[in-house]
Protein backbone atom coordinates (compact mmCIF):
# COMPACT_ATOMS: atom_id res chain seq x y z
CA UNK A 1 0.00 0.00 0.00
CA UNK A 2 1.14 3.37 -0.83
CA UNK A 3 2.02 5.93 2.08
CA UNK A 4 2.45 9.77 1.73
CA UNK A 5 4.60 11.63 4.03
CA UNK A 6 0.83 13.51 4.50
CA UNK A 7 -0.64 10.25 5.63
CA UNK A 8 1.93 8.86 7.71
CA UNK A 9 2.04 12.00 9.66
CA UNK A 10 -1.60 12.61 10.22
CA UNK A 11 -0.90 8.36 11.90
CA UNK A 12 1.73 9.62 14.10
CA UNK A 13 -0.81 12.82 15.20
CA UNK A 14 -3.46 10.65 15.85
CA UNK A 15 -1.36 8.41 18.05
CA UNK A 16 -0.32 11.45 20.19
CA UNK A 17 -3.90 12.69 20.45
CA UNK A 18 -3.32 15.82 18.17
CA UNK A 19 -5.39 14.88 14.93
CA UNK A 20 -5.94 18.60 13.94
CA UNK A 21 -2.15 19.12 13.91
CA UNK A 22 -2.67 22.02 16.71
CA UNK A 23 -0.49 21.54 19.75
CA UNK A 24 3.09 20.24 17.69
CA UNK A 25 4.55 21.83 14.62
CA UNK A 26 5.43 20.91 11.37
CA UNK A 27 8.53 20.93 11.48
CA UNK A 28 8.82 19.01 14.62
CA UNK A 29 6.92 15.63 13.24
CA UNK A 30 9.54 16.31 9.98
CA UNK A 31 12.40 15.74 12.08
CA UNK A 32 10.81 12.73 13.62
CA UNK A 33 9.40 11.59 10.61
CA UNK A 34 12.56 11.48 9.28
CA UNK A 35 14.59 10.29 12.46
CA UNK A 36 12.40 7.25 12.34
CA UNK A 37 13.48 6.57 8.60
CA UNK A 38 17.31 6.15 10.12
CA UNK A 39 15.97 3.74 13.10
CA UNK A 40 14.71 0.74 10.79
CA UNK A 41 18.18 0.89 9.08
CA UNK A 42 19.48 -1.75 11.43
CA UNK A 43 16.14 -4.19 10.55
CA UNK A 44 14.94 -3.28 7.19
CA UNK A 45 17.77 -2.92 4.59
CA UNK A 46 17.32 -0.83 1.78
CA UNK A 47 18.86 -2.74 -0.83
CA UNK A 48 21.31 -0.77 -4.05
CA UNK A 49 23.57 -1.21 -5.86
CA UNK A 50 25.94 0.75 -8.37
CA UNK A 51 29.33 0.60 -10.66
CA UNK A 52 31.82 3.17 -10.10
CA UNK A 53 35.31 3.38 -12.73
CA UNK A 54 38.46 3.57 -11.83
CA UNK A 55 40.48 6.97 -12.60
CA UNK A 56 44.39 7.23 -12.96
CA UNK A 57 44.83 6.65 -9.66
CA UNK A 58 42.75 3.16 -9.71
CA UNK A 59 42.38 2.63 -5.94
CA UNK A 60 40.38 5.15 -4.10
CA UNK A 61 36.80 5.21 -5.19
CA UNK A 62 34.19 7.88 -3.95
CA UNK A 63 30.79 6.10 -2.60
CA UNK A 64 27.62 6.92 -3.14
CA UNK A 65 26.15 9.67 -0.58
CA UNK A 66 23.55 7.21 0.77
CA UNK A 67 26.01 4.54 1.96
CA UNK A 68 24.85 3.12 5.46
CA UNK A 69 26.77 -0.63 5.08
CA UNK A 70 28.87 -1.50 2.24
CA UNK A 71 28.53 -5.11 1.23
CA UNK A 72 30.27 -6.30 -1.34
CA UNK A 73 32.67 -5.17 -4.10
CA UNK A 74 32.81 -6.75 -7.41
CA UNK A 75 35.35 -6.59 -10.11
CA UNK A 76 33.14 -6.39 -13.02
CA UNK A 77 35.68 -7.51 -16.07
CA UNK A 78 36.28 -10.50 -13.96
CA UNK A 79 33.09 -11.42 -12.19
CA UNK A 80 35.49 -11.58 -8.96
CA UNK A 81 34.51 -10.43 -5.27
CA UNK A 82 36.94 -8.56 -3.62
CA UNK A 83 37.34 -9.23 -0.18
CA UNK A 84 37.39 -6.99 2.86
CA UNK A 85 40.60 -6.26 4.37
CA UNK A 86 41.43 -8.06 7.22
CA UNK A 87 42.83 -4.95 9.96
CA UNK A 88 44.43 -7.70 12.34
CA UNK A 89 48.02 -7.54 13.85
CA UNK A 90 50.16 -10.00 12.00
CA UNK A 91 48.22 -9.54 8.53
CA UNK A 92 49.28 -7.71 5.29
CA UNK A 93 46.20 -6.25 3.25
CA UNK A 94 46.29 -7.62 -0.50
CA UNK A 95 47.67 -11.59 0.48
CA UNK A 96 48.47 -13.71 -2.00
CA UNK A 97 44.91 -15.45 -2.14
CA UNK A 98 43.27 -12.74 -3.18
CA UNK A 99 45.35 -10.51 -4.10
CA UNK A 100 43.78 -7.30 -3.23
CA UNK A 101 41.03 -6.49 -0.65
CA UNK A 102 38.96 -3.18 0.00
CA UNK A 103 38.31 -0.88 3.35
CA UNK A 104 36.29 1.96 3.74
CA UNK A 105 38.40 4.54 4.43
CA UNK A 106 38.89 7.41 4.37
CA UNK A 107 34.91 7.95 5.42
CA UNK A 108 32.85 8.10 2.15
CA UNK A 109 35.48 6.59 0.30
CA UNK A 110 36.32 3.17 -0.74
CA UNK A 111 40.08 2.43 -1.42
CA UNK A 112 41.49 -0.83 -2.77
CA UNK A 113 45.16 -2.00 -1.38
CA UNK A 114 46.18 -2.76 -5.46
CA UNK A 115 44.94 -0.31 -7.99
CA UNK A 116 42.98 -1.43 -10.92
CA UNK A 117 43.58 -0.24 -14.52
CA UNK A 118 42.36 2.96 -15.40
CA UNK A 119 38.72 2.23 -16.64
CA UNK A 120 37.82 -0.78 -14.97
CA UNK A 121 34.32 -1.05 -13.57
CA UNK A 122 33.42 -2.09 -9.87
CA UNK A 123 30.08 -3.47 -8.73
CA UNK A 124 29.19 -2.15 -5.35
CA UNK A 125 26.51 -3.78 -3.48
CA UNK A 126 25.35 -1.66 -0.12
CA UNK A 127 22.57 -0.85 2.13
CA UNK A 128 21.53 2.24 1.45
CA UNK A 129 19.89 5.20 3.81
CA UNK A 130 15.95 5.39 2.85
CA UNK A 131 14.80 8.55 1.24
CA UNK A 132 13.18 10.73 3.50
CA UNK A 133 10.81 13.82 2.98
CA UNK A 134 12.87 17.06 2.03
CA UNK A 135 10.61 19.56 3.23
CA UNK A 136 7.51 19.78 5.96
CA UNK A 137 5.87 20.44 3.26
CA UNK A 138 6.58 17.72 1.08
CA UNK A 139 2.48 15.99 1.55
CA UNK A 140 2.96 14.14 -2.04
CA UNK A 141 6.39 12.43 -0.81
CA UNK A 142 5.83 8.56 -0.94
CA UNK A 143 6.98 6.57 1.99
CA UNK A 144 9.91 3.73 0.45
CA UNK A 145 10.15 1.83 3.75
CA UNK A 146 8.27 -1.50 2.98
CA UNK A 147 5.04 -1.25 4.82
CA UNK A 148 5.71 -3.88 7.47
CA UNK A 149 7.82 -1.33 9.06
CA UNK A 150 5.17 1.49 9.22
CA UNK A 151 4.15 0.63 12.62
CA UNK A 152 7.13 0.98 13.92
CA UNK A 153 8.33 4.13 12.52
CA UNK A 154 5.05 5.46 13.87
CA UNK A 155 5.75 4.32 17.07
CA UNK A 156 9.22 5.79 17.08
CA UNK A 157 8.06 9.14 15.13
CA UNK A 158 5.79 9.37 18.26
CA UNK A 159 8.40 9.25 20.61
CA UNK A 160 10.68 12.13 19.09
CA UNK A 161 7.19 14.23 18.83
CA UNK A 162 6.66 14.04 22.78
CA UNK A 163 10.73 14.96 23.66
CA UNK A 164 9.92 18.61 23.77
CA UNK A 165 7.17 18.06 26.30
CA UNK A 166 9.47 15.99 28.38
CA UNK A 167 11.91 18.68 28.59
CA UNK A 168 9.30 21.42 29.09
CA UNK A 169 8.18 19.36 32.10
CA UNK A 170 11.79 18.58 33.66
CA UNK A 171 12.44 22.19 33.43
CA UNK A 172 9.59 23.40 35.28
CA UNK A 173 8.97 20.93 37.70
CA UNK A 174 11.60 21.94 40.14
CA UNK A 175 9.70 24.72 40.61
CA UNK A 176 6.23 23.48 41.80
CA UNK A 177 5.66 23.25 45.75
CA UNK A 178 1.41 22.27 45.76
CA UNK A 179 1.54 18.72 46.78
CA UNK A 180 -0.12 17.26 44.21
CA UNK A 181 2.33 18.10 41.71
CA UNK A 182 4.42 15.25 42.61
CA UNK A 183 8.17 15.00 43.19
CA UNK A 184 10.60 17.37 40.87
CA UNK A 185 11.18 13.71 38.79
CA UNK A 186 7.78 13.47 38.14
CA UNK A 187 7.32 13.42 34.24
CA UNK A 188 4.50 11.70 32.87
CA UNK A 189 5.19 12.71 29.16
CA UNK A 190 8.94 10.84 29.51
CA UNK A 191 7.04 7.87 30.47
CA UNK A 192 4.55 7.89 27.28
CA UNK A 193 7.94 8.42 25.17
CA UNK A 194 9.47 5.73 26.16
CA UNK A 195 6.32 3.72 26.17
CA UNK A 196 6.42 4.11 22.36
CA UNK A 197 10.18 3.37 22.20
CA UNK A 198 9.12 0.04 23.38
CA UNK A 199 6.63 -0.37 20.99
CA UNK A 200 9.18 0.37 18.28
CA UNK A 201 11.43 -1.60 19.61
CA UNK A 202 9.02 -4.64 19.88
CA UNK A 203 7.49 -4.04 16.32
CA UNK A 204 11.66 -3.96 15.19
CA UNK A 205 11.96 -7.54 16.47
CA UNK A 206 9.59 -9.01 14.27
CA UNK A 207 11.21 -7.48 11.58
CA UNK A 208 12.11 -10.35 8.54
CA UNK A 209 15.49 -11.09 9.09
CA UNK A 210 18.09 -10.42 6.62
CA UNK A 211 21.40 -12.29 5.98
CA UNK A 212 24.55 -9.59 5.47
CA UNK A 213 26.99 -10.43 2.61
CA UNK A 214 30.43 -11.92 3.94
CA UNK A 215 32.61 -10.55 0.78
Amino acid sequence: MTLTYAQFVGKVQRLISDPDGTVYSDELLHDAVCAAHDAVLPWVPNYNDVVLTAGSDGDLFILPTDVYDLQAVQVVETMLFIPRATLASGTTRGYTLAENDWIESPRGYLSLSKALSEGATLSLHYLASWPKPPLPGSTTFVIRVPEYAHQGMIYYAASIVLTPPIVDTATLNPFKSRVDSGNPEHNPMRDVSNWFRQLWLQEMKNMPPYQKARA
